[in-house]
């Protein structure tokens, strides 16, 4: 499973319950894993995990804002 660390922080979409969705930034220094949950997923975006949580980012964000620290 791919890890990537945020350089510079990145918009989010963050889960919660009952459908309810909340834009957050993920900060410097997180480490985002890979989901395994698309059905959670928004729609053209990709879903990831920090601190236990699902997110939904930017595919270009994660390009751009995050480097690779473990991949499968």
């Amino acid at each position: 499973m791919a890890q990537y660390q945020v350089n510079a922080p990145m918009l989010a979409i963050f889960d919660q319950f009952e459908a309810k969705r909340v834009s957050v930034t993920n900060p410097v220094g997180a480490v985002l894993r890979d989901s395994t949950q698309p059905t959670t997923t928004l729609l053209g975006l990709v879903g990831v995990y920090w601190e236990g949580r699902h997110y939904s980012v930017s595919f270009r964000d994660l390009l751009k804002k995050t480097q690779c620290v473990r991949s499968a």
